[in-house]
Formats: C-alpha cells, sequence, structure tokens
C-alpha cells in the first residue's frame, strides 16, 4: 500500500525581509533603506529590536520608540524556488498546489509575481491560496503587504462611523480588526500593535483530497463505556468534478494497549464523514487532583482505493462535561460537571504571554501552566481580549488535567454586524472549534469578554442609535449556532459575565458568572456569586524584573519616592492612588523606603487573593468556582498577574498556592461570627480532629478548644467558634490559631496597623543541597507575619519551594534555594531579601 500520493509540507521560515512600504508612521533614521532579514513565525517588531533600530518596548522608554511601527505599512517578502515544492514539478500532474499561511496578523494583500492571491483581513484562521507549481519552479516573489494596524482603525472609523469600545476609545476603536485587542493596549499592558507572520508558512501538495479538520466528540462516558464519534471533514479537489468514493480509516490507541477502527465511506462528492467507537471500560480523563489524565492516540487515514491521500493523528481523553445551570431556590446554578461529577473551579485568567500575542515560546507557555499547576489551580480561562491559544497551550493543559474554558476573541467592546464582518467572524469560529475540539481539557466555549456587561450596564446602550449594531447576534446566534454543529458536546456561554439573556444584569450575583471588581480586599465577604470568572487585585512585579526594564539606577535613591520612575507603567483606572493607595492606608502603616512600598504594595495582593479564594471555596456549592485576574503578564507594569513577565511568582502566587490546596484549612466569618472551616476537593470524605487556639502575639495560649471537622468529598463545611475562644482580650497583641493534622490557619483581629505585632526575630543557616541547590533551616523566635524570601534579588534564575508563610515562636521552616549556587545566611539576610508582615503596624520593622 503506498503512501507516496499522501499530503506532503515544507516549510516556508527561511529567506524572509521586511521592508517598510508607507503609512503615516515617522520611523528613526536607525530604519535602515533597503530590506531587512525577517524571522518568521514572528512579528517586525522582533526584527526591529534585533538590528537595533528601536529599542526592546518592554526596557526604559521603548513603548513610546515604537510607536511609529502601528503606524508603518510594511512588505514581507520571500522568493519562492523549485525546491520548496514538496514534489518535482514533473511530478505534479494532478496534484493541488497551496501556500498555506496559518496567521497573518492582520490586514494584508498576498502577491505571487504580478499575481494578486487575494486580501486578508483576520489573525485568528489560517489562509489558504492556490498555486500553479510552475509558479514556484519560475522563482517568483511572494509578498505580503500589511497595513499598519493604528492607520487601518483609523480608516475603518472614518469608512464605518465610531463605536464604544474599552477606555473609551484612547486604544483605538480596536474592534473593526479581527486581531489580538489587547494589542492595542489594556489596563495591564503597553500599546504595541504590530504586524507580521506569527504562524507557520509553508507550501502543501495533496492529490484528489485531503483532510480539513477531524473532531471527535465523546458522546457517553462512564466507568462502563465510552462512546466517541469522529467526525472527518474533507476538502476534494474540485477540478475532478464529484470526484470517487473515498474510504476514511480511523483508528483508536488506548494507553494500555487496546486498540479500536472504524471505517467510513464518502461517497462520490461527499465531503464529511463520521467514524463511530465503543470502548469497554475506558480509562477515563479527569482535572487534576479527581483522577488520571490517560490521553488515547486518534489516527485518521484518507484513501482513493489502496492510495494513500492523507494522514491525521489527535490525542483525545474519554470524558463528559456539562455546565449545569439548572434553577434552585437561591437563583440558577453555573457548576461544570465533568463524568457526572461537579467540579469546583480554582484557577486563573490567561493572557497571552509576552508583548506580542501568539509568540511567545512553547517552553515558556508550558511553563506558566506549570506554575498554574504548582498554584493549586485545575483551570485556565483564556480571555476574549488576546488570542486563541497555541497547539503547545492545549497539550500542556491536556496532559497536566487543567481545564479550559474558551472565549471567543471579543472583549469590552461593540462589534460591527455588517459585511464584511459576519463572514470574517463564522470562518474564524469554524476554524477554532474544529482545531480544539479533540481536547479533553476544553470543557466550556463563551462567547467573549463584558461585551454584553459594557453594552448594557457601562451607559453605552443609551449613547448608541438603537439601529447601530453592537456584536448580539454573535454571541446570542452565530456563534452557538456554531458551537452547537461543530462541537455539540461542550457547553456554550454568550459571554463572561452571564446571567441567562442579553436583557439580564450580567452581573446578577444570583444567576451565572460574576467579574467581581466592586469589592476589594476583604469586602468580597459581602457576597457570594455562583461563580466568579474574574476578581483580583494590583501587585507591582518584583523589585528584580523592573530594574531590568527600567534600569538599577532608577531605584538608587531607595526612597518610596523612586516608584515615579515606574509611574509611566501604570495603566490602571485612577492609577496608584485608585489602585493601591486607599487600601494601603488603611492596611499598613506609610512606607518609608522602597522595598517597603513595594513589599506593601505586594502583600495587599496577597491578602486580597488569600480572602477571595478562601470565602468562595468555603461557600460552595452555592460558589462554583473562581478565577482570579490573572495568572500571567505581557510586560514589566503594574497589573493584577499573580506572575511577572520574567516568570517570578509575586507574593500573591504564594497566597493562591496556600489558599488553592485540594484540602483547605481557613477562618471565616459567617451569621455567628468567626468559623474555621474547611474544604476537600478530593473524591474522599475528610474527618478531622484539631483545636483552636487563642493566644498572645509571643505564642501564649489564652483559651483552647478541642473540636472535630467532617468535610465531605467535594464539598465545604465549617463550625462556629464559641465566645470565650473568640473574643480577645487585646484584639491588636491576640490572634486565632487553628491545628488540625499538618493543616494550620491564622486569624488576626484588625489589620496590619492596627496590631502590636513584635520586632521580628529568627535564627538561619544554610548548608549545600543536591545539584547546586541550598538548604535553609529558619526557627521563629517571635511570632513571623507572612514571612516572605524575595530570592531573586540574590540571583535573576533563584526560585524557592516554600515561601509565605507565617510562624509561630519556636516554628522552624525548612525550604530549598535553587538557581543561587550555594548561599549563607549573609547573603539571605541582605536587605529586600527576607520580609515579614511583622513591621507594618506603625513604628514596626519589616525584618
Amino acid at each position: 500500500m503506498s503512501d507516496r500520493a499522501a499530503r506532503r509540507r515544507t516549510l516556508l521560515h527561511d529567506g524572509w525581509t521586511v521592508e517598510r512600504i508607507g503609512g503615516t508612521g515617522d520611523p528613526p533614521g536607525t530604519l535602515p533603506s533597503r530590506p531587512m532579514s525577517a524571522t518568521v513565525p514572528g512579528v517586525v517588531h522582533l526584527d526591529l529590536v534585533r538590528d537595533g533600530v528601536i529599542p526592546q518596548p518592554d526596557h526604559g522608554d521603548g513603548e513610546a520608540a515604537q510607536r511609529w511601527v502601528g503606524r508603518t505599512d510594511w512588505r514581507y517578502r520571500r522568493r519562492l524556488a523549485v525546491g520548496d515544492l514538496p514534489e518535482p514539478v514533473d511530478g505534479t500532474e494532478g496534484v493541488v498546489t497551496e501556500l498555506v499561511f496559518d496567521s497573518i496578523d492582520t490586514v494584508a494583500t498576498i502577491r505571487l509575481g504580478d499575481r494578486t492571491l487575494g486580501a486578508v483581513e483576520n489573525q485568528f484562521h489560517p489562509h489558504r491560496f492556490r498555486l500553479d507549481p510552475r509558479e514556484v519552479a519560475a522563482e517568483a516573489a511572494l509578498a505580503v503587504d500589511f497595513r499598519g494596524p493604528m492607520d487601518e482603525l483609523d480608516r475603518r472609523v472614518a469608512q464605518y462611523g465610531d463605536r464604544p469600545v474599552n477606555a473609551d476609545g484612547a486604544w483605538g476603536v480596536y474592534s473593526y480588526l479581527r486581531k489580538a485587542a489587547c494589542s492595542f493596549g489594556w489596563d495591564w499592558g503597553p500599546m504595541c500593535p504590530s504586524v507580521g507572520l506569527p504562524g507557520h508558512v509553508r507550501l502543501e501538495q495533496w492529490r484528489t483530497a485531503r483532510i480539513d479538520a477531524v473532531r471527535p466528540r465523546v458522546t457517553t462516558c462512564n466507568d462502563r463505556l465510552a462512546v466517541v464519534e469522529v467526525s472527518v471533514d474533507l476538502v476534494r479537489d474540485d477540478r475532478l468534478g464529484v470526484g470517487p468514493a473515498l474510504d476514511i480509516t480511523a483508528s483508536i490507541a488506548a494507553p494500555d494497549g487496546r486498540r479500536f477502527e472504524a471505517r467510513v465511506i464518502c461517497g462520490p462528492g461527499e465531503t464529511a464523514g463520521v467514524a463511530r467507537f465503543e470502548v469497554p471500560d475506558p480509562d477515563r480523563w479527569w482535572p487534576r487532583g479527581l483522577g488520571g489524565q490517560p490521553l488515547h492516540d486518534l489516527t485518521v487515514e484518507l484513501r482513493d482505493g489502496e492510495t494513500l491521500l492523507d494522514r491525521e493523528a489527535r490525542r483525545l481523553g474519554l470524558r463528559i462535561v456539562a455546565l449545569d445551570t439548572g434553577r434552585d431556590p437561591e437563583g440558577s446554578r453555573f457548576r461544570i460537571v465533568v463524568n457526572g461529577e461537579a467540579v469546583f473551579c480554582r484557577g486563573a485568567n490567561w493572557i497571552p504571554d509576552g508583548l506580542f500575542p501568539g509568540t511567545a515560546s512553547d517552553a515558556a507557555v508550558r511553563r506558566r501552566i506549570e506554575q498554574a499547576v504548582e498554584a493549586g489551580f485545575n483551570m485556565l480561562r483564556v480571555w476574549g481580549g488576546g488570542t486563541y491559544e497555541s497547539d503547545a497551550f492545549h497539550d500542556a493543559c491536556d496532559e497536566l488535567g487543567i481545564m479550559v474554558w474558551q472565549d471567543f476573541m471579543f472583549a469590552c467592546a461593540t462589534y460591527p454586524e455588517e459585511d464584511p464582518y459576519p463572514a470574517l467572524v463564522e470562518c474564524e469560529a469554524r476554524h477554532q472549534v474544529a482545531r480544539l475540539a479533540s481536547h479533553p481539557s476544553l470543557v466550556l466555549w463563551c462567547g467573549g469578554n463584558e461585551n454584553v456587561l459594557a453594552w448594557r450596564n457601562w451607559g453605552w446602550r443609551e449613547r448608541m442609535d438603537p439601529a447601530q449594531s453592537w456584536g448580539r447576534r454573535y454571541f446570542t446566534e452565530l456563534l452557538p449556532a456554531i458551537v452547537a454543529e461543530l462541537d455539540p458536546s461542550r457547553p456554550f456561554v454568550p459571554d463572561s459575565p452571564w446571567s441567562g439573556s442579553v436583557e439580564a444584569d450580567p452581573n446578577d450575583p444570583d444567576h451565572g458568572d460574576r467579574h467581581t471588581w466592586d469589592l476589594k480586599v476583604e469586602e468580597v465577604r459581602e457576597l457570594v456569586p455562583r461563580f466568579v470568572s474574574e476578581f483580583g487585585h494590583q501587585g507591582p512585579p518584583n523589585r528584580r524584573t523592573i530594574e531590568e526594564a527600567i534600569g538599577a539606577e532608577s531605584f538608587a535613591a531607595e526612597t518610596p519616592m523612586c516608584l515615579e520612575a515606574f509611574a509611566g507603567r501604570q495603566r490602571g483606572w485612577g492609577g496608584d492612588q485608585a489602585q493601591y493607595d486607599r487600601w494601603l492606608e488603611e492596611w499598613f502603616s506609610p512606607a518609608t523606603d522602597l522595598d517597603g512600598r513595594l513589599w506593601r504594595m505586594q502583600l495587599l495582593q496577597a491578602r486580597a487573593t488569600t480572602f477571595a479564594f478562601e470565602w468562595l471555596r468555603l461557600n460552595q456549592p452555592r460558589c462554583g468556582g473562581a478565577l482570579i485576574w490573572q495568572l500571567n503578564d505581557a510586560w514589566t507594569g503594574h497589573s493584577w498577574s499573580l506572575i511577572d513577565v520574567a516568570g517570578r511568582p509575586k507574593p500573591s502566587w504564594w497566597a493562591a498556592r496556600h489558599a488553592c490546596g485540594s484540602r483547605l484549612l481557613a477562618f471565616s466569618v459567617g451569621e455567628s461570627g468567626i468559623e474555621i472551616g474547611g474544604v476537600n476537593d478530593t473524591g474522599d470524605a475528610w474527618s478531622l480532629e484539631g483545636r483552636v487556639r487563642r493566644i498572645d502575639v509571643d505564642g501564649r495560649d489564652l483559651a483552647v478548644a478541642s473540636t472535630p471537622l467532617e468535610i465531605p468529598a467535594s464539598g465545604a463545611a465549617t463550625i462556629a467558634i464559641g465566645p470565650e475562644i473568640a473574643i480577645p482580650e487585646d484584639p491588636s497583641r491576640e490572634l486565632l490559631v487553628a491545628e488540625f493534622g499538618e493543616h494550620r490557619a491564622f486569624w488576626f483581629y484588625g489589620k496590619d496597623a492596627w496590631l502590636s505585632l513584635p520586632e521580628p526575630s529568627f535564627d538561619l543557616s544554610c548548608r549545600p543541597g543536591d545539584d547546586g541547590a541550598t538548604e535553609i533551616v529558619l526557627t521563629a523566635r517571635t511570632l513571623l507575619r507572612d514571612l516572605h524570601l524575595e530570592v531573586d534579588r540574590l540571583h535573576g534564575d533563584a526560585s524557592i519551594d516554600r515561601n509565605l508563610v507565617t510562624l509561630l515562636p519556636g516554628d522552624v521552616l525548612h525550604a530549598t534555594i535553587r538557581g543561587a549556587g550555594h548561599l549563607d545566611a549573609g547573603a539571605l539576610r541582605m536587605p529586600g531579601v527576607i520580609r515579614t508582615a511583622n513591621g507594618l503596624s506603625a513604628g514596626g520593622a519589616i525584618v
């Protein structure tokens, strides 16, 4: 059986150049007059940085220095040659030759020699152009001419009229382009809209027909049987008329060695087939913490008789998923259900990693997802203002058990529904739904982010002409219809937040998901929504990361005012006053130096993270999930990320890690006062015997009570603490400690500025560990609240395995530092490395 006729591919990544061809941007004198070499996949900014034309936009004033790039027209060019053809020219009779771009960002015209192949205006799906192989052999020049995105937005506003978008249009009316919205700026990122070829470019050759999409759908999955339907979509060579009958053979290889096969005949002219499998005693895929993540190898082959035409391979997980939105006495639920079991979703929102959406390396993307796993998360929401993530992203989530909430790319804007936009959106949605259908980690499709909320609640409905479209048809008709057609095994919600209809308040806490930005820090305890898909608090990057971006010399004076050098990186509404100062003034004593200011800002974010995760998890099952804004970052600026752009965890990441373990012990507030509670996100009941103590800040017991705690599987429970334990005599110098087995929780009676905590004191020793690591032993002489070691101050690659812990006198912390070589205690005692919250009350010292 020959496979010579199978589809063949040749990557076209080398030999590209890029040059300026017009636009209103005013380039610097450093821009060469001749074409520069271009990296493909990539975007023009990266080539300009490499050649020294512009600084890295995240360094110094680099953002301002690149403003002209987005107002410049660019040409990418490469000469094709006979060697680019997968098959020799004399063997191409009856062969379809196609030029394929996985992504073109964004508005461009493609030419081969004197022939215009087409014009494109959507970053989010591939573009295919049929070629005559003789054009390739003739060494014709391939050119992709881009319009500068900012100039293009201006042109479209002039053509179609203004419309409301986020930031009152300060970032441009970005909804006129099917391009990552955040590239035009956001409240956590810079304005760096680029152009380029961020996806693979290749030549493909095939005969008779090719496989266009493989869409596995698990329709039944229990411990006895899984039923899988694999839809295979074909594209035929239209020169052959209806064409011959074709044979589709699909096989599934299970991890235990079993193999299942199905065959489907596509009659003449037919372009789709469905292979059906029954898998007895299936090895099911589960979200992390509830079971394993076995992946099955799916292979699909297309034949014309004995001739192999095409072959595609996927991996799939056997599981079924649903969204429970049923009514109950309190409103309506919003719970993800996997394999029949409701799962509390604890996780984060994901934005494009780095400055230029779609260009992050596979290794960087996987590392971020590993950091989500290390934080105890089981879900990531791919936010609608970025881009559809790479195969590497989804592969990692499949392997690591991270559920994916997938937005379509619409965010905080009104979107035009007039031509050509519906066709652009439909093509994009069809491609992405088909592309991602095999991934078991994907559990929810969502129409976008805060579009209905903005139209209904931000005054846009009143400002707009009633006849002006705003995207409603996409969210309530087009997108749900495409999902129902191509991927009916997964649930769909029209937008986030969403409460059941366009006319309902999207942020109704009793229905659907909610974005909780109106309650901050401990105020989150005032409300229990059914699912919180956005919440968070700003926090600056780690100091080393800031210094790498703006220069250590900016901080030479070591005063709080040094942060003025970083003020241009604040894009949040209301600036530092609204994002930090009103809370810092309430919670902490004033900072007297730069490190103190940064520590207070970061600790505020950490405290807010703890309060929200603990509160929402303790209030399940009414609350079905908590997704913090945001996991990762785009640049070195003030943002809500848990991990800064250099990949360094902030204190808030450690707070999330403590609050998102599969089993959690935490204090809370209920109708009867202070409570102790537990969360159990495992499949087994959790029975605990422990005690709650009220102690003074010197560690002396003032009152003690023993109590059992019974927590059901996949549930939470709380018990009230009696007044003899809960009510302090001196709240400024007392705290509660709960100790149940290896779990411990703390309750302080006031904000730090009100407390009288001791000057921190501890003993510290270090010894060499394995593979160049340093093992540390830190013994607390006093209470140490929120002890945090910022080890990247010692070395940029340093990491630690335990952090942000509270120790009682006599407690011992064992931790391992990697990436910094062998350290001694003197290095760790350098200013800014070891910090505590003890000194955040009036007159205290941080360490």
